[in-house]
């Protein structure tokens, strides 16, 4: 898996057709170029993307914003400034490329009082060079070392919304040590926002029950979606499927994250400071490990998920293992089994709960209702282990 550089780059001729072999120079090399005509539209993304880009790339004359006319410096200096005024948030290695002689042949005031080499665009060696020195100073960047690192979790959540991203970057840089505070009502809230986003695409894709997701409208039950996903009876809901999606480790993991942050239903804000577990917890152990050790149960869940999603993307046949459940009026489940076998003394016996349950047919019911091996019954169990209320299919 090759490495990428996503780079932020401010040139009004960016998607000039001259520019395209460029472009495709840099893709070459694992580069894509973000491409922006103005200082504000480019800046204005980057403020809401910053863990997304590694490097900026600037014209040496664009335009300042997108009502600007004619291109000029200011573009230029109010970019360099904006990237200082970032530095308390991400570093990021800047550089200039331009076809202008004024700034590749000449001496410039604003090259020279930031310390900055032009590339010349018209010179194959200087964009050759200037493509390397992108790499090599992005790979300094902590950020992209943890992307790189953890490249397939973060191809992954290109897929979900920024916020997700930078939790776990910021989750990243804790474990390398680069900050160790973190906040439980804050970044467990961010883990399950996350779980909802997954629950969301299994219901985009069928796997997941649409009444999981519609609670009061629009709200993802997190504890239903997950018995559902692991083949079990939803407790309110009334719904379930036949097959289980859920491996017992990641069903196990997803519960675990559910429970521990403390959102029993939904994600609607839940106060940590009332959960009593966490905090007798926290009076013994005030680490940031419970955190990291959810984040890295929910990055193999997102693995497992994704590759799961893609191959079971059938939404018809995902929907045809939705099953509603039935009661009887004393609140008793109805089952649907086939007999499994009729034994010689005219009991027989079918398989419930994913087949690791017997429960026994009277004698007397298949004789009444000429039961044989195969055949489909509905039928409620109460206390003991023989059906009750059998209806042949």
């Amino acid at each position: 898996m090759s490495k990428t550089y996503n780079i932020l780059w401010i040139d009004d001729e960016y998607d000039h057709p001259e520019m395209e072999t460029f472009m495709i120079q840099a893709e070459t090399l694992g580069i894509i170029l973000h491409g922006f005509s103005n200082f504000k539209e480019g800046f204005a993304y980057l403020n809401d993307n910053l863990n997304h880009y590694d490097a900026i790339l600037l014209d040496a004359l664009f335009l300042e914003n997108e009502n600007s006319e004619t291109v000029n410096k200011k573009g230029l200096g109010a970019s360099i400034a904006k990237i200082h005024e970032l530095k308390s948030k991400k570093v990021f290695p800047f550089f200039v490329l331009s076809g202008q002689p004024t700034f590749t042949e000449k001496e410039n005031d604003i090259l020279e009082a930031n310390n900055l080499k032009c590339y010349n665009k018209k010179n194959p060696e200087d964009v050759k060079e200037l493509l390397h020195d992108i790499k090599a100073e992005s790979d300094m960047q902590t950020d992209l070392q943890i992307k790189h690192e953890n490249q397939l979790l973060f191809e992954i959540l290109n897929e979900y919304p920024n916020s997700a991203r930078d939790t776990f970057i910021a989750i990243f840089r804790g474990l390398k040590g680069f900050d160790n505070h973190f906040d439980d009502q804050l970044y467990f809230t961010q883990l399950r926002i996350i779980l909802e986003t997954l629950f969301r695409k299994a219901n985009a894709c069928g796997l997941l029950h649409d009444k999981c997701v519609q609670v009061n409208g629009n709200q993802v039950n997190l504890t239903e979606s997950c018995l559902f996903l692991s083949g079990q009876d939803t407790n309110h809901l009334k719904v379930t499927c036949s097959v289980t999606h859920f491996p017992k480790l990641i069903a196990n993991n997803v519960k675990n994250i559910i429970h521990t942050t403390g959102a029993a239903s939904h994600t609607s804000v839940v106060d940590i400071t009332e959960n009593i577990h966490i905090q007798a917890y926290r009076r013994d152990v005030n680490t940031p490990y419970l955190l990291y050790s959810l984040a890295l149960q929910l990055m193999d869940v997102l693995i497992w998920f994704h590759k799961y999603m893609k191959s079971n993307n059938n939404i018809a046949i995902n929907k045809s293992y939705w099953q509603d459940i039935e009661y009887d009026g004393n609140g008793n489940k109805f089952e649907t089994a086939k007999i499994v076998n009729v034994a010689a003394n005219g009991w027989a016996s079918v398989l419930i709960n994913n087949s690791t349950k017997s429960i026994s047919v009277y004698k007397g019911d298949v004789t009444n209702l000429n039961l044989n091996t195969g055949d489909l019954i509905k039928f409620t169990v109460k206390d003991s282990s023989q059906a009750q209320n059998i209806t042949k299919l």
